[in-house]
């Protein structure tokens, strides 16, 4: 339905880093603004931005930082956004759902429609961030009882708020509705907007960069945080150290997170859209051993640059990849070296697995979600 008008609600400006959780936010405005539609994406002002994409206009949101970090500064944020939305507006779009309400004043069943992606639920958020954290008295026991309850309320009120709820993995919506009640008809599975890298180097070129020869297999292992742990960077260290001695001159180039000094890694700490091109164009097989549930864009990356992804049993893929990603045993390194070595030694099974991994990535293109969020929204969808 071309031609609305469309405020998308985010965290950050335009990111270099399409690990940003802003990433999908912007690429589906871009998308939406590629359709007809006016769009406008409010945001949080940051550094290290990248370019606002065509038609899209950039409205940075300062909200006064009264508990920097605490878990009421996204409340205080979604509070100050909505006091920018313009009137008239068919849509506000909110990525990440977040906590706390807009306060978009409409009239009953009438414009402006509001949807929320709801990537994980920041209840478990803020729970999983405290696991672990001894208490040091009643003060502190009570503070956290407090903003637990807190992030509580807010996200029911962001829930509350929006017309439709986004998720990308069946376990965020049974979460939704085990924890604050959301019906079904109010929630709908959509892949994210996983934002195009630029045009990739050739391979000699990307390699020549890299200082890798032309002519030794090649690992890329994009971290999806930069605290090596949550990342898994030792699980993706030690199955390199296994395969090893197996593969001659082999390569691992590790993406955006420290790592011990070992040989044959080469580390690329700035974690940017330019540096994973580079990567991707020199590497045979990819790696993702992240902790941390969750969806990775990466993976999808990699299966657009025709390049196997290896993920482990607990990787979230949002679509059901047909065959275009190669799925370790287990957690364990062994399992994860195993299964790397099985796509090494094998170029006919890497072949088969890059092609069916570049069908899988097409649903995550942000013009395919675009559209399909496009009708998800539309009147007749109710």
């Amino acid at each position: 339905m071309p031609g609305r008008t469309v405020d998308v609600v985010t965290v950050g400006p335009p990111p270099l880093d399409p690990y940003e959780p802003s990433a999908s936010a912007w690429a589906l405005a871009a998308a939406l603004a590629a359709r007809g539609d006016d769009v406008r994406v409010l945001h949080l002002p940051g550094s290290g931005t990248g370019p606002v994409p065509p038609g899209v206009t950039a409205i940075p949101v300062e909200i006064p930082l009264r508990r920097p970090g605490g878990p009421v500064e996204p409340a205080e944020f979604a509070s100050a956004a909505g006091r920018r939305l313009r009137k008239p507006l068919d849509l506000v779009l909110r990525d990440p759902l977040g906590l706390g309400s807009l306060g978009a004043r409409r009239l009953r069943r009438g414009p402006p429609l509001v949807a929320g992606f709801a990537r994980a639920l920041e209840l478990q958020a803020f729970e999983g961030e405290r696991q672990g954290l001894s208490s040091t008295g009643f003060v502190d026991r009570l503070d956290t009882w407090r903003d637990r309850r807190s992030v509580r309320r807010l996200e029911r009120a962001a829930l509350d708020e929006a017309d439709r709820v986004f998720y990308d993995a069946k376990e965020v919506a049974k979460s939704l509705t085990e924890e604050y009640g959301v019906v079904d008809g109010k929630l709908v599975a959509l892949p994210p907007a996983v934002p195009l890298l630029p045009p990739l180097p050739t391979r000699e070129s990307s390699r020549h960069d890299l200082r890798i020869p032309p002519d030794v297999p090649v690992v890329v292992a994009p971290a999806a945080f930069e605290a090596p742990a949550s990342s898994g960077v030792d699980r993706v260290l030690e199955a390199f150290r296994r395969v090893r001695p197996f593969f001659p001159g082999v390569r691992l180039v590790l993406c955006g997170a420290p790592a011990p000094s070992d040989p044959g890694v080469i580390v690329l700490p700035a974690r940017r859209a330019d540096t994973l091109a580079d990567a991707l164009a020199s590497a045979d097989v990819a790696v993702f051993a992240r902790r941390v549930p969750g969806f990775d864009p990466g993976v999808v990356l990699a299966a657009r640059a025709a390049v196997p992804p290896i993920v482990l049993p607990s990787a979230r893929l949002a679509v059901e990849p047909a065959g275009g990603v190669h799925v370790a045993a287990s957690d364990d390194p062994g399992d994860l070296a195993s299964a790397l070595a099985e796509l090494l030694a094998d170029p006919v099974v890497r072949k088969e697995v890059g092609q069916a991994a570049t069908r899988f990535a097409q649903a995550f293109l942000p013009e395919r979600v675009a559209a399909a969020l496009s009708e998800a929204v539309s009147p007749k969808a109710g």
